[in-house]
Formats: structure tokens, C-alpha cells, sequence
């Protein structure tokens, strides 16, 4: 990783309202999968959102 790039993912990190805990572990994924830290933030939110079901899947009965 060059300066430019080690620079671009601090400011990242530094820039984000996020809890430290979260920051690390995207700053860690990121390193791993070779991904912005940026990348994997999205990443991690969209694995956290809640997942649309409809009524059949969820355990409902229609009238």
C-alpha cells in the first residue's frame, strides 16, 4: 500500500461517525479482501440491514 493510499484510508476512518469497534474491523477487512475501507463499511451495512420477508416466509397465514 502506497502513502497515498495508507493516507486516503486514516482520513477515511478518522472521517466517520462510527464506534471504534466497527471502524477496526472495517480497517481489517478492508486489508484482507484488498478492499477500501469505504467498501467494506457498505459492506458490513448492508450485511446489518434488516432483510425484507413477506408474510409466508415470516411465519404468517393469509385469511
Amino acid at each position: 500500500m502506497g502513502k497515498r493510499a495508507k493516507h486516503k484510508a486514516r482520513q477515511a476512518i478518522a472521517e466517520l461517525s462510527l464506534d471504534d469497534e466497527i471502524q477496526t474491523e472495517a480497517a481489517y477487512y478492508a486489508r484482507k479482501c484488498g478492499i477500501t475501507t469505504e467498501e467494506a463499511l457498505q459492506i458490513m451495512e448492508a450485511a446489518n440491514r434488516p432483510q425484507r420477508s413477506s408474510g409466508a416466509l415470516a411465519g404468517q397465514s393469509s385469511p
